[in-house]
C-alpha cells in the first residue's frame, strides 16, 4: 500500500481524494489545504482518520508518507513537487507538469537524482476508449493517419493561473503523443483570443508531424461541452464522442481508394463507403486508472506511461505553442 499525501481539495482534488479512498494500492493518510472552508468541506466528507491539515511542510518529513499528490493550481505545484522530492517522496501531478520546459526539466532532473517516480496526470492516456484506439494503431487496423481533429470545448470555469490550451489542449496533445509513440511536430501555428482576463480563453493550435495534420479546438466559451476526436486513417477513420454515455467509439470502414484510370499510367480515386462499428468497451475510471498506474510505477519502480519521457515531450510542444500565441498576438 502506497501511503500519500494530497495537496489540494478544489474542484478537482476532490475527485482525486474520492477515487484514493476507493483505491487498493494507495492510502489517503493526510490531506493539504489552506482554505479553511475546503478544509472543513474535507473534514465533512473524508474518513475521520485522515489528517486534515492547512500546511504540507511538517508532513513531507514524515516517514508516513511514501507520496504526494499535487492537485494545485500550476503556478504553485513546481515548489511543492521540489521540496517533496527533496524528502524522497514520489510524485503524481496534475497537468501541465510545469508552466515552461525549463520548470519541467528540474523536476525530472530531480526526480532522476532522487531516483523516484514522476507521474504527471495525462488523464486520457489511462481511458479505455483511448487505448483501443491505440492498439486499432498498433496493428495497422486503421492504416496511416491522415489527420486527427480535436474540439474540446466547455462554458468555464475560466482559469487565472493559465490559458484554455494549457489547461485543455494538454490533455490532446498527451493522447497523440501516445498515438504516434512520441510527438514531434514540424510545423505548429497556435492562435487564441482573449475575452476574459488576460489569458486566452479560445485557442486554435494547428500542427504537422510529417504527412499527418492535427487540429485541436479549446475554449472556455462554448455553450455546449464537446470532447470529440477525429482519427482518420487511410483504411478506416474513427469518431471517438466522450461526452455520450454510450457507443462514444464509433469506426467508418470508409476513406478514398486508388485505382487504375482509362489511361496507363493515371490514376483514379472513388469514395468507399462501408460498414460502421461500435465496439463494446467496458467502462473503466480514467482518474482511477492514472493513480493506480502510479501506485504499480512505485512498487515496481518503473517508469510511468506519463512519466519524464512524455512530460517534456508535451511540455516542449507547449512552450513552442506559447511563442506562437504570443507572437501571432502582434
Amino acid at each position: 500500500m502506497i501511503r500519500v499525501m494530497q495537496i489540494g481539495y478544489g474542484y478537482w482534488g476532490n475527485n482525486v481524494a474520492k477515487k484514493l479512498v476507493a483505491s487498493n494500492l494507495l492510502e489517503l493518510v493526510a490531506l493539504v489545504e489552506t482554505d479553511e472552508q475546503k478544509r472543513a468541506r474535507a473534514k465533512s466528507q473524508l474518513p475521520g482518520e485522515i489528517e486534515i491539515l492547512s500546511s504540507y511542510e511538517e508532513m513531507l518529513a514524515s516517514p508516513k508518507i511514501d507520496a504526494v499528490v499535487i492537485c494545485t493550481q500550476t503556478e504553485y505545484s513546481f515548489e511543492i513537487a521540489m521540496a517533496a522530492m527533496e524528502h524522497g517522496k514520489h510524485i503524481f501531478i496534475e497537468k501541465p507538469v510545469a508552466k515552461n520546459v525549463e520548470l519541467a526539466r528540474r523536476l525530472i532532473t530531480k526526480a532522476d537524482e532522487k531516483n523516484l517516480i514522476l507521474h504527471c496526470d495525462h488523464l486520457m492516456v489511462y481511458n479505455p476508449v483511448i487505448r483501443y484506439i491505440k492498439r486499432m494503431i498498433d496493428s495497422g487496423e486503421i492504416g496511416d493517419i491522415m489527420y486527427i481533429d480535436i474540439s474540446r470545448i466547455n462554458l468555464g470555469p475560466i482559469r487565472k493561473d493559465i490559458n484554455a490550451l494549457l489547461d485543455l489542449a494538454v490533455h490532446d496533445i498527451a493522447v497523440i503523443d501516445y498515438f504516434m509513440d512520441g510527438l514531434t511536430p514540424n510545423e505548429l501555428s497556435a492562435y487564441g483570443t482573449k475575452f476574459f482576463g488576460k489569458q486566452e480563453t479560445i485557442t486554435y493550435l494547428t500542427m504537422k508531424c510529417g504527412d499527418v495534420l492535427i487540429n485541436i479546438n479549446s475554449s472556455w466559451v462554448s455553450p455546449v461541452k464537446t470532447r470529440r476526436m477525429v482519427v482518420a486513417g487511410t483504411k478506416k477513420m474513427l469518431v471517438f464522442d466522450d461526452v455520450k454515455m454510450d457507443d462514444k467509439l464509433t469506426i467508418y470502414d470508409s476513406g478514398i481508394d486508388v485505382v487504375q484510370g482509362n489511361v496507363y499510367g493515371e490514376y483514379e480515386f472513388s469514395t468507399r463507403v462501408g460498414d460502421i462499428h461500435m465496439p463494446h468497451i467496458n467502462f473503466e475510471d480514467s482518474l482511477q486508472n492514472s493513480l493506480e498506474h502510479f501506485a504499480g510505477c512505485v512498487e515496481a519502480g518503473k517508469t510511468s506511461q506519463s512519466g519524464p519521457e512524455q512530460c517534456l515531450r508535451v511540455m516542449k510542444v507547449l512552450e513552442w505553442a506559447q511563442e506562437s500565441l504570443q507572437n501571432n498576438r502582434q
